[in-house]
């Protein structure tokens, strides 16, 4: 009896580590979350950077026509006052023409201020975006890689586990199996406990002595008797 008890230990020892294999395999990040967070954020940069781009198409733009507004500027002033017209009808109409260019060479100055302003603030905001990205998709490249590593780890000890069962249960007597898994159902998937210090280690409870007694030369399942668990000694595991 002794050597089926030491064998439904090691038996309880093998279901546990695979539960326990189990519950971290379904646990385990696969970075799906993160992913999901990193395309959000992917999105909010495109955003960004479309937005730069406009902005810098648009200053692009009104530089140009400052520069086109200066150029006809310089050209009529010197037609006005260069001595290339006489007419003074002509000299009032360009006159007119320069102040009319010269508030439009105010307003571009104003709205290219604006612009560089703008495009200052997004491409801050677009650095700063990039970072993120960029630090996220490294931590996701992380978690994926230990994602892999570790569920081929877990698959390949669980196989083993799986194994190991078979073996333990072809060398323990089919009534002690049936008790055994009966027990395991109602014990919160712990059948078999071990006496430390004469208690038991599933629930901290006492021992009785005759039941110590009896598991020194087992003839018969000594249980716990407050938890119902299969009793074996600490000597034994």
């Amino acid at each position: 009896m002794k050597q089926q008890l030491v064998l439904l230990y090691q038996l309880q020892k093998t279901d546990s580590q695979i539960e326990a294999d189990e519950v971290e395999l379904s646990k385990l990040d696969n970075g799906e979350v993160l992913a999901g967070e990193l395309e959000a954020e992917e999105g909010k940069l495109r955003e960004l950077q479309d937005r730069l781009a406009a902005a810098q198409a648009e200053l692009h733009d009104k530089q140009l026509q400052l520069q086109g507004t200066e150029d006809d500027r310089k050209n009529k002033w010197e037609q006005t006052y260069g001595g290339m017209v006489s007419d003074p009808k002509e000299l009032s109409a360009l006159e007119r023409k320069i102040e009319e260019l010269d508030r439009r060479k105010d307003k571009l100055e104003e709205d290219i201020i604006l612009l560089l302003d703008e495009v200052e603030a997004l491409q801050e905001q677009v650095n700063q975006k990039q970072a993120t990205v960029g630090e996220m998709s490294s931590r996701l490249d992380a978690v994926r890689q230990h994602f892999a590593r570790r569920s081929a780890e877990l698959s390949t000890e669980l196989k083993q586990l799986v194994d190991q069962r078979s073996a333990l249960e072809a060398q323990i007597k089919s009534d002690l199996l049936d008790d055994y898994e009966h027990t395991r159902q109602h014990s919160g998937n712990v059948a078999v406990a071990v006496v430390e210090a004469k208690a038991c280690s599933a629930c901290h409870t006492s021992v009785a002595g005759n039941l110590l007694g009896e598991l020194e030369e087992p003839t018969r399942i000594v249980r716990c008797e407050s938890c119902h668990r299969i009793l074996v000694l600490d000597e034994w595991t």
